[in-house]
């Protein structure tokens, strides 16, 4: 199984280092260069989309939180009814490993959300959304 883990490891190194190197050149350009370009009045006109796209966002993510939440506490309960039926106690394993990778990614979601939120306004592209 540890091979199998590297794997899907490194399919996702590509799209790490993307990230990284976009957040990175994100806050290497200088704010103020950035602020210019947006339009007169543009930050004041989308100012309450940008605040429904967030709160959509905050939504989102604290039901997946909570939808994780519950997938972990339903595998353990079926983890402790399983008895000695091997079938139902892997099942219910992969259930709890399935909501922790989840959850281990709604937070991920929300840092890189959160990011992206706090450099947009530290380079004034938007007003902070809450």
């Amino acid at each position: 199984m540890r091979p199998r883990a590297r794997a899907s490891a490194a399919a996702y190194l590509p799209l790490i280092a993307g990230l990284a190197a976009a957040l990175l050149l994100l806050t290497w350009v200088d704010p103020a260069a950035a602020a210019e370009t947006v339009p007169s009045g543009a930050q004041q006109a989308l100012a309450p989309v940008t605040k429904m796209i967030a709160t959509l966002v905050a939504i989102a993510i604290g039901l997946g939180v909570a939808i994780c939440g519950a997938v972990i506490v339903w595998g353990g309960i079926e983890k402790t009814l399983a008895g000695a039926n091997t079938d139902s106690e892997h099942r219910a394993q992969k259930r709890i490993t399935n909501g922790i990778t989840g959850l281990v990614w709604m937070v991920l979601a929300g840092v890189i959300v959160s990011t992206i939120t706090a450099i947009a306004v530290a380079y004034g592209l938007i007003e902070k959304p809450f």
